[in-house]
């Protein structure tokens, strides 16, 4: 495990928490050995050299470490309460993806038949293309130990499970994968640089919690440096009843398309199987009387679409968490959970966007 030499900072007290211990602080190193920053392995603070603070994000607080000076990144206190605009790129060539993936990318795939639902991310860390059969991944994620795979010093762990770097022929794991695809506004002009610095500066880290830091905090947090999961906050609402509360909402019929506003949940006749499809509204074109939306499908998972509106329609009540522009970068963020009619389908999808919150029922 990485650790700040004893002379290295002149204080480790951060606003973050009260960990202080150096073995417990994160080195960023280029493939070159350039330190370009350090985080905190207890709450994520970082700090990092100014070229790789992005969005303005640089914090009062500093650090001085081997003589760079490192600038704290401002993040928000709750990391649900942050958006970020993404895309998801569906790749079925699996024997060529060195013309597809590049180090820096952030991959999800799902982990099996028997886990519908259940995706595993993970970093690419390199690609090697291979004559004459499939392209080798380099990957840095969470796995579990297994066997004597299993490391003394990880005896003690509930979940054996660490983060380590991996060659994968993917066409052994999947049949499809997906690449998170991050705006330039969300993670900076040129991020690879810092996510590779970050994934590698974690190899090694024990502590797996399937809700708290699974494989998906891992690769968000390499590519944003927020430590987000979209299916540990679905599994965290939809499965542990404690933090689970019944969504009471009303609706009320949309007799006029101009009074239909960006951010709003609408609810349309889709089909006779499917006769309330709640969606998120991106626009509103009253002289064609269409609506630019997303929503959550069975067969396509999350779509941006035109839709002509088709009565009845009717607008969900209930107050919104966030502004409409944030309900919309939750809409697009990528939705690793796979749908499903009981615990997490087109209304669930909505719900989650402009309140955060999971409701009880289908």
């Amino acid at each position: 495990m990485d650790m700040l030499a004893s002379d290295s900072s002149p204080s480790l007290d951060h606003r973050g928490c009260d960990n202080t211990t150096r073995e417990r602080f994160k080195r960023y190193v280029t493939w070159d050995g350039a330190l370009i920053g350090v985080s905190c392995a207890v709450c994520y603070s970082e700090w990092v050299t100014v070229g790789f603070v992005s969005r303005g994000h640089r914090g009062t607080e500093m650090l001085s470490v081997d003589g760079e000076s490192l600038h704290l990144i401002d993040k928000p206190d709750d990391d649900r309460a942050s958006t970020f605009s993404t895309k998801s790129t569906k790749i079925t060539d699996l024997d060529n993806l060195a013309q597809i993936l590049t180090a820096g990318d952030h991959i999800s795939y799902q982990l099996s038949a028997l886990t519908p639902g259940l995706s595993h991310h993970a970093i690419v860390k390199g690609v090697k293309r291979m004559e004459g059969g499939p392209d080798e991944v380099t990957l840095v994620h969470w796995q579990f130990n297994r066997g004597s795979e299993r490391r003394e010093e990880d005896a003690r762990e509930p979940l054996a499970c660490f983060v380590e770097s991996t060659e994968d022929d993917m066409k052994t794991k999947a049949s499809v994968i997906y690449r998170c695809d991050y705006s330039d506004d969300t993670v900076g002009e040129d991020n690879r640089a810092l996510t590779l610095a970050r994934a590698n500066a974690w190899i090694g880290e024990t502590g797996y919690k399937p809700t708290q830091k699974n494989c998906e905090h891992f690769a968000v947090f390499c590519k944003t440096g927020q430590h987000r999961s979209l299916q540990g906050e679905v599994a965290t609402d939809v499965v542990t009843e404690v933090v689970r509360r019944m969504i009471d909402y009303t609706d009320e019929p949309v007799e006029d398309i101009s009074s239909l506003s960006v951010g709003d949940q609408v609810i349309m006749y889709m089909s006779f199987i499917h006769p309330r499809c709640h969606m998120i509204v991106t626009g509103v074109d009253a002289d064609t009387g269409r609506i630019d939306v997303i929503r959550f499908t069975f067969s396509r998972g999350v779509v941006e679409e035109k839709l002509k509106l088709r009565k009845p329609v009717f607008r969900v009540m209930s107050d919104s968490s966030f502004s409409p522009s944030d309900v919309i970068s939750r809409a697009r963020e990528p939705v690793s959970v796979a749908f499903n009619i009981f615990s997490f389908n087109c209304k669930h999808f909505a719900f989650w966007c402009r309140t955060g919150q999971i409701p009880s029922t289908p």
